[in-house]
């Protein structure tokens, strides 16, 4: 086992038990309610084993899907730029640290918690996640609850094929061609293109988010216990994305290998090529 893995495993054991542990706290305390998330079938015990287990099986269908997601965000970009752009590979020679492997879940996981806080905002939607719906007591609850079985699936169908692609090497540089003027080359990575553009939507959606669920908070109950789990929360969720990006950087090279027949289908040469400044 590389070395670089290490730090990301011991993270991931010690989120497995945080997550059993926060999961089964209702179960602990007795809750005295035979349906704890409405919205689930079936009683308590149910409602627990599925929000332990819906965000990592999701994410486990996320490894097998995202390759042929990236398709649709290869072709995207291609309209976006107008189509006047070539596609190439370029060797991924250097890897991704241990360290980093578990700070880039903090993208994901601040996304899922967004999704969560603006859905929030609905008490129609609200009594499908909680047994005694939208009190501003319970709003922690809630928002914890959409994180899990709304925001996870949602962060992780759009971030898991973005980290793909930043794998792959797939490059886009402008056509010669398109050139009407004495310009600098505009080469991008395809990956990172979608990388800094959700990068400014949570960044700006983050603050705005919590500026409004902490005025909610405030003008409807004083109960300051409330403030410090809706801080929490993003801290749980950001922790349960950090077992997929180990698993993804430990499988690059077969995902990689997945990713190359389907560029090949785009008709994207997937000889490695190498980008020389002079």
């Amino acid at each position: 086992m590389e070395k670089r893995f290490r730090m990301p495993i011991i993270a991931s054991i010690f989120l497995l038990i945080v997550v059993v542990i926060l999961n089964f706290l209702p179960l602990i305390r007795n809750v005295s309610t035979d349906d704890l998330i409405p919205i689930i079938p079936g009683g308590t015990f149910s409602d627990v084993i599925i929000c332990l287990l819906l965000p990592f099986l999701f994410m486990v269908i996320m490894l097998f899907l995202g390759p042929i997601m990236t398709t649709s965000m290869v072709r995207m970009h291609k309209i976006i730029k107008l189509k006047k752009y070539d596609y190439f590979i370029i060797p991924i020679e250097k890897k991704i640290s241990g360290k980093r492997i578990l700070l880039r879940a903090v993208f994901p996981g601040l996304l899922a918690v967004n999704v969560a806080i603006y859905m929030s905002f609905s008490n129609t939607i609200n009594q499908f996640f909680y047994y005694n719906g939208g009190e501003a007591q319970n709003i922690a609850v809630i928002i914890e609850y959409m994180s899990i079985l709304l925001g996870i699936p949602v962060a992780s169908l759009i971030i898991l094929p973005i980290w793909m692609l930043q794998y792959s090497g797939l490059m886009s540089s402008k056509r010669i061609e398109s050139y009407n003027r004495p310009v600098t080359p505009d080469i991008e990575s395809v990956g990172q293109f979608y990388t800094k553009m959700l990068k400014g939507y949570v960044g700006i959606s983050t603050i705005i988010a919590y500026s409004l669920i902490l005025i909610e908070i405030f003008t409807t109950t004083n109960d300051s216990s409330i403030i410090l789990l809706v801080f929490i929360d993003p801290i749980v969720i950001i922790l349960i994305f950090i077992p997929i990006s180990l698993i993804i950087e430990m499988r690059a090279g077969k995902i990689n290998t997945r990713l190359d027949s389907y560029y090949k289908k785009l008709g994207i040469d997937t000889t490695p090529k190498t980008i020389k400044i002079e």
